[in-house]
């Protein structure tokens, strides 16, 4: 099974190829070199909440569209991964601050 840096990396790369768009185009969008483009595609990289938001405008589509995989994942998945991550950077209050910023940017009404 895919992990959740793959799933998105691949739904980055099909939307942006639906819109018939390079990853250099891309890249500009985000404000980022053509290297981080690829490596979110290649699902070795995730890419922070401000980008994520940048790369669904560019696309012209949702952050839930960016998060709907054909491979379905369960929420028990998604919940093991983040807790997986949370872990990893419980002590990175830079990233923690960010992580908590994406979370209320997606609960907002």
């Amino acid at each position: 099974m895919m992990n959740l840096k793959e799933n998105l990396g691949k739904n980055i790369q099909k939307y942006r190829k639906l819109n018939n768009m390079t990853q250099e185009k891309l890249a500009e969008y985000v404000d980022v070199d053509i290297n981080s483009i690829s490596s979110v595609e290649r699902g070795k990289f995730f890419p922070s909440p401000d980008n994520l938001i940048k790369i669904a405008k560019a696309l012209k589509i949702s952050l839930s569209d960016l998060f709907t995989f054909s491979e379905k994942l369960t929420a028990e998945d998604y919940s093991n991964e983040i807790a997986s991550n949370l872990e990893l950077i419980k002590k990175d209050k830079t990233k923690l601050c960010a992580v908590n910023a994406f979370i209320k940017s997606i609960l907002a009404p």
